[in-house]
């Protein structure tokens, strides 16, 4: 227990430099591009109607007339609070101007994250049981495959092939941020499926090496030896065990979740916080864009401190490493 307590605060603690870090990463990320927020907002041709003294005066109230310093303190401490502001152009919240995006992202990334895990398992499990042979090549070829091609390959292919040779799904979602969440889920299909390839690649291999090692580790051939029944080793010992090496990669496969879900919400023009958070880039919206990086980093973070807490509950040598010390 005193090992768990001490994971976690280590974790916390060090969750806040993270955090920290990337928010001053956006922050100037964003400084560093040309323009600031009233340049993109305001068409070229329109600004020669504007005098210097009105564009000082419209920067002024949009608090773009203090240091960069002053205004990332500002940024930093209304993040710390998960108060993210409001909008320099429109003066919205900025929790209201992304709420619906970010729900729907979640239901689209809810789906995928469910659905890989388990696609993973079935496959990793199918796989291992006959190292090297015609069912482990072709499911690691394919996997190997699929993970070697980028999200934005994979969503324009499912566009090609279901969309326009197929006609089983639009080939761009004409859908509003605010519709239900079962009008949502109905149109995620090909997004989610497209989401799940690189995920399941990924995570398939991880398991499939795992399970490998696990049933060719001693305890397992000593409990072969004892008769206990081949299925009850394989669920019951082998996959727990090669749980843990897929656990370990899941920071990675949440930031490659997170990743994905801007790329493939792109392509298939879904009205989530991908887009939101391109259009707040094009618009030098810097508190939209602190705002949606915040989360997603907070996302990567508890997802990782999730697997580490799950990994001690699965493996008993990491618990008594962790407790000798």
């Amino acid at each position: 227990m005193y090992a768990v307590l001490a994971l976690i605060v280590r974790r916390l603690l060090l969750s806040a430099v993270i955090l920290v870090l990337v928010s001053g990463t956006v922050f100037v990320g964003t400084e560093i591009l040309p323009g600031d927020a009233l340049d993109a907002t305001i068409p070229a041709d329109e600004l020669m109607y504007y005098s210097e003294e009105d564009l000082a005066r419209m920067r002024a109230e949009l608090g773009l007339d203090k240091s960069a310093a002053e205004r990332f303190v500002n940024v930093l401490r209304g993040l710390v609070t998960f108060d993210f502001g409001v909008t320099l152009m429109t003066r919205e919240k900025v929790i209201d101007s992304i709420i619906h995006p970010l729900l729907n992202s979640l239901i689209m990334a809810s789906v995928a994250i469910v659905l890989t895990p388990l696609v993973s398992v079935v496959l990793g499990v199918w796989a291992a049981l006959k190292p090297g042979g015609r069912i482990d090549g072709t499911v690691s070829g394919a996997t190997l495959f699929a993970y070697s091609m980028p999200d934005f390959v994979v969503g324009n292919v499912f566009v090609i092939v279901f969309a326009i040779w197929l006609g089983l799904a639009p080939a761009v979602l004409m859908i509003t941020e605010s519709a239900p969440w079962y009008q949502i889920l109905a149109v995620s299909v090909l997004p989610v499926i497209a989401l799940t390839v690189s995920g399941v690649a990924y995570q398939f291999r991880l398991l499939r090496a795992g399970m490998v090692e696990a049933l060719g580790s001693e305890f397992i051939e000593r409990a072969r030896l004892s008769g206990v029944p081949e299925w009850r080793l394989v669920i019951t010992h082998a996959l727990p065990a090669a749980l843990v090496p897929m656990l370990n990669g899941t920071a990675q496969f949440v930031a490659s979740i997170i990743s994905g879900v801007v790329v493939i919400e792109a392509v298939f023009k879904f009205p989530g916080i991908g887009i939101e958070l391109i259009r707040s880039i094009s618009q030098r919206e810097v508190p939209t864009v602190q705002a949606i990086t915040f989360l997603a980093a907070f996302a990567v973070i508890a997802s990782n401190l999730l697997a580490d807490i799950s990994i001690l509950a699965l493996d008993p040598r990491v618990r008594r490493a962790r407790n000798d010390r």
